[in-house]
């Protein structure tokens, strides 16, 4: 009899242990990991804001810091002594050779892709060659701006759609103007077409210093100008909390190509970007090109090879695999547990 009374209170007492839990939990969640994400505050990052502005990150029970201005080859520094866990960024010599020296740094998905369904770049031409440029051809002997220093992201970018004239540089006048001067040089004549993204492309037309002559995806489909890389934190010490950083992401960036492809929750979209943005001007997204955010955050591997020929054909880069600058297994998990993009 006392054992049975014994056991009868042990039963109760948990029962009434378990009331006290809180609701739909068995155990208390452990603190949010931190995580620190450097990023250049621009429109191809939609995917990140909306992530952390909707608490997708926060439902992965993380807590995601971001750093203006700590993007690209600058922040290696940072990622690589563990002050930074992600930064966002392109493909750069300095990233490549860091890679080469044994420093931890992945690509380990896509923020951005030009495709026909979203164009956030193009290639200009000065307002007074309207009409009188209609192929690539005709840009031959023209001053092009590229941006320094050479080689470089943009070189690639304007060397690939000078071949589709059969051109290269040293068919025109190739003329070296900081991105954030190229719209003045336009105006001003100093360089007759240049390769150029928004909101500067749609500022240009709205001043009459250029037209959109090509979109991006026209001359150079698929490819990728900004991607988020892991550092050694995400990589190595913490891979599972990588992991829910990219579940939360493509949840970031599903929203935001459905409301780019349906117009439902866009005004919401334009808000966040407006809030994390330099694009302020609420007027501009009427007439901006859009970036196309892949929602399974695929990287296009055949343009990643492209590039590192390129830098390679420069003499600032050693031969390097593609393998060595990627890892997918961040993104697989992410896709295991969201499961394909369905429209």
């Amino acid at each position: 009899m006392l054992a049975q009374s014994s056991r009868r209170a042990m039963v109760a007492g948990l029962a009434l242990a378990s009331l006290c839990l809180p609701a739909g939990d068995a155990l208390p969640q452990s603190a949010p990991a931190m995580v620190k994400i450097g990023i250049y505050g621009i429109l191809p990052e939609a995917g990140l804001f909306i992530a952390q502005e909707r608490g997708y990150f926060a439902a992965e029970n993380l807590s995601v810091e971001f750093i203006g201005n700590a993007a690209g080859p600058e922040a290696l520094p940072a990622l690589t002594s563990g002050a930074l866990d992600a930064v966002g960024g392109g493909i750069t010599p300095g990233v490549v050779n860091a890679t080469k020296r044994g420093i931890p740094v992945k690509m380990v998905t896509s923020t951005s892709t030009w495709e026909e369904s979203g164009n956030s770049s193009f290639f200009l031409i000065r307002n007074e060659l309207a009409g009188k440029v209609k192929d690539w051809k005709d840009l031959k002997g023209l001053k092009i701006a590229i941006a320094p220093a050479q080689p470089n992201f943009n070189g690639f970018i304007v060397e690939q759609a000078l071949a589709l004239g059969g051109l290269t540089l040293k068919d025109v006048q190739a003329v070296e103007v900081p991105l954030s001067s190229m719209i003045v040089a336009l105006r001003t004549g100093g360089v007759d077409g240049a390769h150029t993204s928004e909101p500067l492309s749609t500022v240009a037309v709205g001043n009459g210093s250029a037209i959109k002559w090509k979109p991006a995806s026209s001359y150079i489909p698929g490819l990728n100008p900004s991607m988020l890389s892991y550092g050694p934190n995400l990589l190595n010490k913490t891979s599972e909390v990588g992991e829910r950083l990219l579940i939360a992401y493509l949840r970031g960036a599903r929203d935001y190509a459905k409301a780019m492809a349906t117009g439902d929750g866009k005004a919401d979209v334009i808000d966040i970007l407006i809030k994390n943005t330099s694009v302020k001007d609420r007027s501009l997204y009427d007439r901006m090109g859009m970036s196309h955010v892949d929602p399974d955050g695929v990287i296009n591997l055949k343009y990643i090879r492209a590039v590192l020929d390129y830098y390679q054909a420069a003499g600032v880069i050693q031969r390097t695999e593609v393998d060595g600058l990627v890892d997918d297994r961040f993104r697989q998990v992410a896709l295991k547990k969201l499961g394909p993009y369905k429209p």
